[in-house]
């Protein structure tokens, strides 16, 4: 990675992704590994918006599967929500990173629990 700013990103994603996954983690299904594969691509190009969807994608999958209210799920529906549809009170860049950030955390978090079962 030639670029400094992605390879920050990337560094910060493997910590939030160790962080997140419980030791000796499940392997993730098929499809949640492919999301999770773009979500990193789209966090480490900055492409914010793309990685709250991705995440929200992966989150709930991991939700349909465990089916338990989790308050930072509905954070991160509210999140993806303002970001898909485009609306009069779409985020701005520093608010897009900070929600990609927290959505990353809760989709690994999530879906590790989800494999866990």
């Amino acid at each position: 990675m030639a670029d400094p700013a992605a390879a920050r990103r990337a560094a910060w994603f493997e910590r939030a992704h160790a962080a997140n996954a419980p030791p000796q983690a499940a392997a993730l299904p098929e499809a949640w590994q492919a999301a999770l594969d773009e979500m990193k691509r789209a966090y480490c190009a900055g492409a914010w918006a793309a990685t709250v969807v991705l995440a929200f994608a992966l989150a709930e999958a991991a939700q349909r599967r465990g089916a338990t209210d989790d308050a930072e799920f509905d954070w991160l529906r509210e999140r993806r929500n303002r970001v898909a549809h485009l609306g009069a009170d779409y985020p701005d860049e520093s608010e897009l990173e900070e929600s990609a950030a927290g959505a990353v955390r809760i989709a690994l978090r999530l879906a590790y629990t989800a494999a866990w079962r």
